[in-house]
């Protein structure tokens, strides 16, 4: 098992981050003024981000056990 977190590209609207046997999925949802990258956990929504570093920083705390 890897130390750090492996990111895979899916499409340029959908990332996904696994560490520790966890996997943490990134998805840019369009709607208009609202759009942005939704962090999910399984079926679940985790958080909102306005940017898509943001999301990976989320992404990766989740991933890790930090979250």
């Amino acid at each position: 098992m890897s130390m750090k977190p492996i990111w895979t590209k899916e499409s340029p609207h959908r990332y996904a981050v696994e560490h520790s046997g966890r996997r943490v999925d990134l998805h840019y949802e369009e709607a208009g003024f609202q759009s942005g990258w939704a962090v999910y956990t399984g079926e679940t929504l985790v958080r909102r981000c306005a940017e898509l570093m943001q999301a990976r920083g989320v992404a990766v705390a989740l991933a890790s056990g930090d979250a």
